[in-house]
């Protein structure tokens, strides 16, 4: 999938890229990335309801085709929530159904709080209402060792990502990854490799003192306040092996949010729309059809 960007500007004048596909008259479906995740990881679900619908997505500010503010302290969740706002703006987006994966399902929540009438409806992939540093991999050690990480990863940037350029372009090196994801069970078996090693090329051509800034704020945003006030339906996705999202997160999100549907996916981990494509592609078919009216066939 090889979309063009489009540029629009933040309420900060920052220069943020987003593409469109699909439907022209069709409902519009805008989809907030997870981090680090691009638009590419979502093209199963691109391809499948492009023909029925009008498809929007976007890069987060520091990341990829989109440039860093100019005040280095705006990478909060708030910050990107109103990127969505001035997306929705600028291309006169009314009622969009809003779909996020992991982070974005965050910055879709802090969207609504401030601006709960815009969502026709949510769907939340591998998402949590905050604080998802504490719950990940299933304790707080990952909380309290994060700030390390982020520390190491704003010393070390260019040294980290200047090998990860050359072994991402290397077939059998995405392979072993996997291969080792798998065994320690942060990927299901099932996982598209073709897409998995896009996925990666695109990671590693990061700004990685951008993405570790946000990475660091994601950590400190919490919405959950705002769960029981969506007055939205909303289609709750997790994975049943979802170690950084665990699937008691979804059922949590889903039991709070007052018009809320759930699926979990058994087998899926964080990468559930890279491994089961077709079953979370037909689930949100369902839910778009019953909800909103739009025929799409299952995947």
């Amino acid at each position: 999938m090889n979309l063009a960007p489009r540029h629009f500007y933040a309420s900060d004048g920052t220069r943020l890229a987003y593409y469109v596909t699909g439907r022209p008259d069709g409902i519009p479906f805008v989809i907030t990335a997870g981090l680090g995740g691009g638009i590419g990881a979502w093209a199963r679900i691109i391809e499948h309801l492009s023909p029925h619908m009008r498809v929007y997505a976007w890069d987060y500010r520091g990341l990829y085709n989109s440039d860093r503010p100019e005040d280095a302290s705006r990478f909060a969740v708030p910050d990107h929530a109103d990127d969505l706002r001035q997306l929705l703006l600028h291309e006169a987006i009314d009622r969009p159904v809003l779909a996020g994966w992991s982070m974005g399902v965050q910055v879709i929540l802090e969207l609504t709080r401030h601006h709960g009438h815009l969502p026709r409806g949510i769907i939340a992939l591998h998402g949590t209402p905050g604080l998802p540093l504490r719950t990940a991999f299933d304790g707080g050690w990952f909380e309290r060792f994060a700030p390390t990480l982020f520390n190491i990863s704003r010393r070390h940037a260019n040294r980290l990502m200047r090998p990860g350029r050359w072994l991402t372009s290397m077939r059998p090196v995405t392979n072993a990854f996997m291969r080792l994801s798998q065994t320690m069970r942060i990927m299901s078996p099932s996982c598209d490799p073709t897409m998995f090693q896009a996925m990666a090329r695109g990671w590693v051509d990061l700004d990685l003192n951008a993405y570790t800034e946000i990475f660091e704020h994601l950590g400190q945003h919490d919405a959950a306040d705002i769960l029981t006030e969506i007055r939205v339906p909303t289609l709750v996705i997790g994975g049943g092996a979802d170690t950084f999202i665990p699937p008691y997160m979804s059922e949590e999100l889903a039991r709070h949010i007052p018009d809320a549907e759930l699926l979990i996916v058994p087998n899926a981990t964080h990468f559930g729309p890279l491994e089961y494509p077709d079953k979370i592609n037909t689930r949100i078919a369902q839910f778009i059809q019953n909800r909103f009216g739009v025929a799409i066939e299952p995947a």
